[in-house]
This record gives C-alpha cells, sequence and structure tokens, in this order.
C-alpha cells in the first residue's frame, strides 16, 4: 500500500537543528526529514495515546539512563522504555502486596494475642 505524504515548511532556529543532527547520526536514520518525522510521530504518540494507555515522562539522571542502556545491550530488557514500565509494574505490585499483608496484619495480631486467647476484653 503506497503512502501519501504532503510537505510542510516550517522555520527552525539553528541550534534545534544542530541538535537534530545529532540526533540524526546517534539514531543512525538515513536524512534529518526522517528524524524530525520520528520525533512527530512520538510527540503525537505522547499527546494522544490509545485511549487504554496513560503516558507517564520519567526523567532519570544519567547515571541511572546509563544503567538501564547497560540493561538493554545485556540483552536484560528490550528497551529502556521497557525497562522502565517493568520497573514501574514490579514497583506497583510491591504496593498492593505491601497494602494487603498490612490490611491482614493487625486482625492476626489481636487474634493472636494473650488476651484474645484468654477471652479477655481488649479496649
Amino acid at each position: 500500500m503506497t503512502e501519501t505524504s504532503e510537505r510542510v515548511t516550517v522555520r527552525i532556529p539553528q541550534d534545534l537543528l544542530e541538535k537534530l543532527k545529532r540526533i540524526q547520526l546517534e539514531r543512525g536514520t538515513d536524512t534529518i526529514s526522517d528524524t524530525i518525522r520520528e520525533g512527530l510521530e512520538r510527540y503525537v504518540e505522547m499527546h494522544l495515546p490509545p485511549p487504554n494507555v496513560r503516558k507517564v515522562v520519567v526523567e532519570l539522571s544519567r547515571q541511572d539512563n546509563n544503567r538501564l542502556e547497560e540493561f538493554v545491550r545485556e540483552g536484560t530488557s528490550i528497551s529502556v522504555d521497557d525497562a522502565v514500565r517493568w520497573a514501574v509494574r514490579d514497583y506497583i505490585r510491591q504496593r498492593i502486596e505491601a497494602a494487603a499483608s498490612a490490611r491482614t496484619l493487625p486482625s492476626r495480631a489481636a487474634s493472636e494475642s494473650p488476651a484474645a486467647s484468654s477471652g479477655a476484653r481488649v479496649p
């Protein structure tokens, strides 16, 4: 299937163009137009995600980002985004489990206390 496209002319400052050229080199895109198109696609994804997805932007220190990139190189994660997603899921799971165990601890502690086993009333 052939995609049609439309030409759009945009003026950007020289320093932004230089940054885009750096990104082009780092990512290995063929042309600056491809780099800009990729950036626009990500911008649209961020601002118009599918209805069942909520995008969250996370700012990481350079050191943490480097560690995540190392995990990707080692094959531990598919991408930095994937590693962050897994970290968030794991954090949520831990918080849910901690909240669930916190809710069950007081009832267990009351039933196991000497006053509860002797039949005495606990105020």
